[in-house]
Order: C-alpha cells, then sequence, then structure tokens
C-alpha cells in the first residue's frame, strides 16, 4: 500500500510531465521558457541524466538547478516582503516591466540573432535583481532600461557564466552615473502595520523619505535595529526586509548552492572595521550593527557577492574577497559622499578576483 508522502510524490512527477511533455512539444513555448522549467524541474527531482562510465558526479547540481534555487530564495526573500511592504501592483508591475524588457524583448532578440536554441534561465535571475536595486517608486521605463541594459550587457560578455561583472550591478552602476536624481528620490515608506485592501494593492501614499545611511550621514540619526531587520525603513525595494533576505540565504547555504565564506568574510570584515574605525572617529562612524542592518549590504553580501561566476573559486581566495568587499564598502560610507558602498565595493572586487584567485593558487602551490 502506498504512503501519503508516495502518493504525493507521484502525483508531482505525473504532473511535471505532463508539463515537460506540453513545453518541449511546443518549439515557441520551449524557446522561451523550456530552460526555466528545467531549471525548476532540477530543483524539485534528481535529473534524469546519469552517468554510465566514470567520474561520476556526487551531486545532480548544475546551472539550471543553481538559478532555480535561487529564483526561489529571491521569491521569499524580497518579493514576498516587498508585496507586503509596498503594495502587489508596486512590485508586480516592476517585476512585469522588468521581465518584459529584459527577458521577452532583449534577450529574445539576442537568442534569435546568435540562434540559440533556448532563452537562459539566468536572464530571469537578473532580472528578477533589477527591481530590488532600485527605489520602490522608481518610473517603470527606468526598471526597463535596467532590465534590458544587465541582459545586453551579459551577452555581450560572453553569455552566462563568462561575465566580468555582476551585470545587475553594472546595470545599477551606469543608472546612478546616468540619472542620479531618479536615484536619490522614491523611496517609499513601507506599510508599518496591517496593511488594508487599498495599501495590499497600491502600498500607502508616496512620500520621500531618506534612507537610513543617508539620515545618519546627513543628521547623524540612527533607524531603530529592529526596523531595519524587520524592513519597515525606506530603502530600495528589494534591500528592506533583511530578516527574510537571511532566512533566504541560510536555505542556499544549506543546499550548497551559496557559499558560506564569502558572506560570512564580507559580513565580518564590515563588523571588524567599524569597530575599529568608530574607536579611531568616535560618532562620525556608524555604530557596527547599524553597518550590517542598513542599506543594500545584506542583499549583497549573500545574493550579489556569492556569484560564483564573477568571484573567485579557491576557498582561501574567497576570504580575501569578502574581506576586501567589506573593507571598501566601509570605506566609501563613512568617508566619502556617498550613502553607500555595497555596489561599488561588489564591482570593484569582481575585477579584482581574476589577480586574488590567481596569488592564491601561486602561494598555495608556491609557483
Amino acid at each position: 500500500m502506498k504512503t501519503l508522502p508516495q502518493s504525493i510524490e507521484l502525483m508531482i512527477n505525473k504532473n511535471l510531465d505532463r508539463m515537460e511533455s506540453f513545453i518541449h512539444t511546443r518549439p515557441k513555448v520551449d524557446f522561451l521558457f523550456g530552460s526555466l522549467f528545467t531549471a525548476f524541474d532540477g530543483l524539485l527531482r534528481s535529473s534524469k541524466d546519469t552517468a554510465g562510465t566514470q567520474p561520476f558526479i556526487r551531486n545532480n547540481y548544475d546551472v539550471k538547478r543553481y538559478m532555480g534555487a535561487v529564483l526561489v530564495a529571491l521569491v521569499f526573500g524580497w518579493v514576498l516582503p516587498s508585496v507586503y511592504f509596498y503594495g502587489w501592483q508596486t512590485v508586480l508591475s516592476r517585476l512585469a516591466v522588468s521581465f518584459i524588457a529584459g527577458v521577452f524583448l532583449a534577450d529574445v532578440i539576442w537568442a534569435i540573432i546568435a540562434r540559440e536554441k533556448h532563452i537562459s534561465e539566468g536572464g530571469f535571475v537578473t532580472c528578477l535583481f533589477i527591481p530590488a536595486l532600485l527605489p520602490p517608486q522608481a518610473p517603470l521605463w527606468l526598471v526597463g532600461l535596467g532590465a534590458a541594459l544587465a541582459i545586453l550587457f551579459r551577452n555581450i560578455m560572453g553569455g552566462v557564466g563568462n561575465n566580468l561583472v555582476n551585470p545587475a550591478l553594472f546595470s545599477r552602476l551606469f543608472l546612478t552615473i546616468c540619472f542620479p536624481a531618479l536615484l536619490t528620490a522614491g523611496y517609499q515608506a513601507p506599510v508599518t502595520g496591517i496593511p488594508d485592501l487599498h495599501s495590499f494593492r497600491y502600498g500607502i501614499d508616496v512620500i520621500t523619505h531618506a534612507t537610513p545611511l543617508t539620515a545618519f550621514k546627513v543628521n547623524g540619526e540612527l533607524t531603530p535595529y529592529l526596523s531595519l531587520l524587520l524592513g519597515t525603513a525606506s530603502g530600495s525595494l528589494g534591500e528592506t526586509c533583511r530578516i527574510a533576505l537571511i532566512l533566504a540565504a541560510l536555505w542556499l547555504i544549506k543546499i550548497r548552492v551559496a557559499n558560506w565564506r564569502i558572506p560570512v568574510s564580507y559580513l565580518g570584515s564590515v563588523f571588524i572595521f567599524s569597530v575599529f574605525f568608530s574607536f579611531l572617529f568616535g560618532q562620525t562612524v556608524a555604530p557596527p550593527l547599524f553597518q550590517l542592518f542598513s542599506g543594500g549590504l545584506i542583499l549583497g553580501a549573500f545574493f550579489m557577492a556569492t556569484d560564483p561566476i564573477t568571484t573567485t573559486y579557491n576557498q582561501t581566495a574567497k576570504w580575501t574577497f569578502g574581506i576586501g568587499c567589506g573593507l571598501v564598502t566601509l570605506l566609501l560610507r563613512n568617508f566619502t559622499t556617498l550613502p553607500e558602498g555595497v555596489m561599488y565595493a561588489i564591482l570593484l572586487m569582481n575585477l579584482l578576483a581574476i589577480p586574488i584567485q590567481f596569488l592564491a593558487v601561486k602561494l598555495r602551490y608556491h609557483t
């Protein structure tokens, strides 16, 4: 007699097989969604492809399974909390524009020109990052432009697996240089109580608020830590609910999709350097816990700096990479006119990842 878990597993497998047959037997649907379905299918169940001869791989983590796990983590880490804090129209409209401009326009046109068989699931991951890095009330055309730029940059560099720097952060940097005024406004206050039907749909009335880092730099104001952790302070659309980001990131670390060394070294160095700088310069430097829970540090440390393509692959070099990110972040936050330094720190360390990797290997083998 079949147990309940076995019955559920059989039902899931049966429906997944039907979806797979539907997608792969229709060329246009397969072109757009084939890779995305394979990514989620690989996340839910083991791959059907097995090696017949040695060497054998001990797990089934391929690129598609990795991308599927990151997509799930991002949905629970920032999409769902943002729907609660800013309203589903604010979030879903920006996601729709990002996917349409990035995946279904830029990526499709590129795939047609390059004669590729599928749209890479990596485009969905990149376009899921773009709204998260922008203010909640950033214009929709700015979201679309950012998504298209990120996809084009990734493809120009050679596609998935060949990025010199993180495509989403590169796009955010480009928008910051070209449209700085649009990225210093639009920081809407999140819903702080139980939302009614109107606020759940539209969010609350749009009132521009200074981000916690800006408020500290201008007025010396410290936002309560609980507010920073739960997401009731203003910030970019995907960075505010840090407790959700941490839980989602811990799941990625548990299933070995994300490497724990980079976020630990990144966050640890931010804490240690902020203690050191606070001792030297007093209250002009924000306290360590405020540094950890403000800005895009949690999102950047767990989801952006851990990108396996743009970081180092040597385990020792990962510690160096993370510490470098932490030091640059602290220097930019506290000793320049910039309120935030995470984006610049990760992009700079992306460029330095290759020489760091080279030195780590050279020292390891004394060659």
